[in-house]
């Protein structure tokens, strides 16, 4: 596809869903950075994958307009990224194929301002869907939404799977302090489970909470700490605790949700929140054991992972994580890693499930062969 051609499709498919990417300050930089995305690495500068069998679930690109938009991620820095020192951190991590989400803010650092939320939306989706046409043997990618605007969400995740290839949703354990369970979000998930496929993946990654108060969105964070030392892990529980309630899990079995970093705090409160369900509690913890996947990235193994194994959680529901290049100097990725390899709880067979096997499984070969 000639660079031309990459920036007529993207505008002329905006414009037939009535997306006006102008409302994007950074637009020219975007499609500019999607044209030079598109053009593959040369050869010789490419590492070696011929040791590489991981699976990375848990990873996010960082477009240098994004990181000008969204200069601090959970209260650090938001990383550099580029697509040289990506390949390089697989092949170094013995890692096959990364699944792509952009990270938090996603698209709602447009706070109730719609037409940019819906264009940032297509632009990253553009973008991501980008690099995996550029390296399809080693990316894959989820679809951000454009919540929490339900229908525009659901044609431009329809557009997503169904034109942009990807294989699976990301979506924030908030979206403008609506949690995933709202009543509000049901037709997103409606359709989903009407989609002619045997099941569909949501990935849920937590962001700051923010609550609204008289018409404006108020950071709700209790703690002065930043939200990566733990108010990330309290918004993934919060989430699970809302798709929970609201029966949301019960109603759409197609779904299968992938949660970050070991399902943060949920595992401490289960047994307490279930308490309020009693008559859903069980079929609860089965959906737990079979339809929710659990990623590594973090200081989660040794000790975290074994809150959900002690909830009867089965290995076959872990995958690896690694959050890079978020993850990159605030924990060590390689002791990461090692917490799985190094486990002494786990068999050798287990641990390959969880480096690859398991992904495999979930995503059942919507992420090519390794």
């Amino acid at each position: 596809m000639a660079t031309s051609a990459i920036v007529n499709r993207i505008t002329t498919n905006a414009k037939r869903d009535k997306i006006d990417l102008t409302a994007l300050p950074f637009l020219d930089e975007a499609l500019a950075d999607i044209e030079r995305i598109s053009a593959p690495l040369a050869s010789s500068a490419l590492p070696s994958f011929s040791n590489a069998t991981r699976i990375d679930s848990h990873v996010h690109p960082v477009p240098s307009w994004f990181r000008a938009l969204q200069p601090l991620a959970a209260g650090r820095e938001t990383p550099t990224w580029d697509i040289s020192s990506h390949l390089q951190f697989m092949s170094s991590h013995s890692i096959s194929r990364s699944i792509l989400c952009i990270s938090t803010p996603q698209v709602n650092a447009f706070p109730s301002e719609k037409p940019k939320t819906l264009a940032l939306a297509r632009v990253l989706n553009e973008f991501v869907a980008a690099l995996v046409r550029t390296y399809p043997g080693r990316f894959s990618f989820l679809a951000v939404t454009a919540l929490p605007y339900v229908e525009e969400s659901i044609a431009e995740v329809k557009y997503a799977l169904e034109e942009l290839g990807a294989v699976g949703v990301g979506v924030l354990t908030n979206h403008e302090g609506l949690y995933p369970g709202d009543a509000k979000f049901v037709p997103l998930w409606e359709y989903l489970q009407n989609r002619a496929t045997e099941r569909e993946v949501v990935f849920i990654h937590p962001t700051d909470p923010v609550i609204l108060i008289d018409g404006k969105l108020v950071n709700s964070k209790p703690s002065p700490l930043r939200s990566g030392l733990g108010e990330f892990y309290f918004e993934t529980a919060r989430a699970i605790s809302s798709i929970t309630a609201s029966r949301t899990i019960f109603l759409y079995p197609k779904l299968h949700w992938r949660v970050s970093h070991g399902a943060g705090a949920f595992p401490d409160i289960e047994d307490r929140f279930l308490l309020g369900f009693p008559k859903d509690a069980e079929e609860a913890r089965q959906i737990y054991a079979t339809r929710f996947w659990y990623d590594s990235a973090g200081p989660v193994y040794p000790r975290q992972i074994k809150g959900l194994m002690a909830h009867d959680v089965p290995v076959s529901q872990f995958v690896f994580g690694t959050d890079y290049p978020y993850g990159i100097g605030f924990w060590d990725v390689d002791a990461n890693t090692n917490g799985i390899a190094n486990a002494d709880f786990l068999s050798s067979e287990e641990k390959e499930a969880i480096f690859h096997h398991n992904a495999s499984e979930l995503w059942k070969g919507k992420i090519g062969n390794l």
